[in-house]
Formats: C-alpha cells, sequence, structure tokens
C-alpha cells in the first residue's frame, strides 16, 4: 500500500509541475516539484525494494529515512498553520502608510498574482484616501519596466490618486522591499504611526515578520486573495523561505 501511496504523489507532483509550467511559465522554482516527483517515486521502488528483500537493507537506512519524512512533515504542516492561521480577517483602518509588495510583470502585462495585490490595494485605498501606498519593486531580468512602475499604472487606472502613491524600485526580493521602503519611509515629512504591509496571504507572515525584525514596530497585515493554481506552489515555496530566513537571521 505504501508503495502505490507513495507513486500515487509522485506523479501528483509531477502533474501539478505540467500544469504551473503550462500556466505560468518555467520561473519561479517550480522545478521543485520535479525533484519532489523524482524522490518519491525513488522511496516508491525503494519501499517496494526492502519489502522484498529485507535482509539486503540495514536497518539504520529505513529508520533514518522514515526520521527525516516525519520530521519535515512535521515542520512543513507547522509552519503552514503558522501561515494561514494568523491571516488576519479584516484590514486595519487609517493606516499612514501600506507597503505594497511587487511580483512578476510580464511583457503582455502583470501576473494574476499581482493583479490580485493591487486590487486589493485599489480596495483599501478606496476605503482609507489619506492613506500613501508605497510600491514596492524593482525590474526584473525578464520584466519590460520595474514591477513599481507597473503597479503605479494599474493602480492610477483604479482610480487611486497620483499623490497617494510612492515608488520604490530597488528591490528584487521580500527582505529588500522591507528595507528599501524603511529607508523610503525615513526621508518623508510625515513620519509614520502606523504602518501595513499588503501581500498575497500565503506571503503575508513572512512580510511582517521581516517588517518587524527591520524595525517598523507591530505593522498591520493586510491579505490579498491567492492565484488557485499557484496556491499549493506559492505555499510551499513561502515555508521554505520562512526556514531559509529564520536561519539566517532575517526574521
Amino acid at each position: 500500500m505504501l508503495t502505490w501511496i507513495l507513486a500515487g504523489a509522485a506523479v501528483i507532483c509531477l502533474a501539478y509541475f505540467g500544469v504551473i509550467a503550462a500556466y505560468a511559465g518555467l520561473g519561479g522554482g517550480i522545478s521543485i516539484w520535479l525533484v519532489f516527483g523524482g524522490l518519491l517515486g525513488a522511496a516508491s521502488f525503494g519501499v517496494r525494494y526492502y519489502q522484498k528483500y529485507p535482509d539486503r537493507v540495514p536497518m539504520w537506512i529505513p529508520v533514518s529515512l522514515v526520521t527525516l519524512c516525519v520530521s519535515g512533515g512535521l515542520i512543513l504542516v507547522t509552519v503552514m498553520i503558522l501561515i494561514f492561521g494568523r491571516i488576519p480577517r479584516t484590514a486595519q483602518p487609517d493606516l499612514d502608510y501600506v507597503i505594497v509588495l511587487g511580483a512578476a510583470v510580464r511583457e503582455d502585462g502583470l501576473s494574476n498574482t499581482l493583479k490580485l495585490r493591487l486590487d486589493k490595494a485599489a480596495e483599501y485605498a478606496a476605503q482609507n484616501p489619506d492613506t500613501i501606498l508605497i510600491l514596492s519593486g524593482a525590474k526584473g531580468q525578464d520584466e519590460p519596466c520595474t514591477e513599481a512602475f507597473a503597479m503605479q499604472q494599474y493602480l492610477l487606472r483604479q482610480g487611486v490618486p497620483l499623490e497617494n502613491m510612492l515608488l520604490e524600485e530597488q528591490s528584487a526580493s521580500t527582505l529588500e522591499n522591507i528595507v528599501y521602503s524603511r529607508l523610503l519611509l525615513e526621508k518623508q515629512e510625515k513620519q509614520p504611526e502606523n504602518i501595513g504591509v499588503l501581500t498575497s496571504n500565503f506571503h503575508l507572515l513572512r512580510a511582517r515578520m521581516i517588517a518587524e525584525h527591520q524595525g517598523l514596530g507591530k505593522v498591520a497585515g493586510i491579505a490579498a486573495e491567492s492565484d488557485r493554481v499557484m496556491m499549493a506552489h506559492n505555499s510551499l515555496r513561502d515555508v521554505l523561505a520562512i526556514l531559509k530566513d529564520r536561519l539566517m537571521g532575517n526574521l
């Protein structure tokens, strides 16, 4: 039974890789699903071999692998619970500034993830007209312009006043989004008393933790919906990013 479960999981991973590759292209680290598919396929073969020839496999190998898999699974589930259990149900009103984190911009327009973030930003701006939006994101290698500029143009079409937006066009990661936005805030005449971060729901926990670690105080979170097709991939990637940032001292 375990052999077939592992083999089925491998097929699912490989199929999902194909779906998101067709949907969003080969960037964004989606090859991790090929790796998972290969590892699960190898594990299925290993279990089958061990069941047929138990005397040929030293006991420490299956014990170590089971321990590793169970530990990894528990860590994954725990971090996922933290990510989705701490999403604010409502956005705190009347924030002085809201840092809106960028996402991919393509030649044919904004990625769906970025559109969802900007639609939430436009909604918040309409309800809180005194809030200044800091649009954060540099120009990536395959992007036609900076993410911040593309975000500004989209929000202008949604009716957000130009004077209510500041552009931060240097950052190429979540950490840099926060660091360069903080530096931009320090230059403003109106110093913030309360700050928010707006990003996709799966990304919000890490963004807030980085912001608070960077000295922005208690940061309010505003969660945008996620692209449903990319949800599993983006959530897994953020779990790994949280673990990496914790090890590197960014959180």
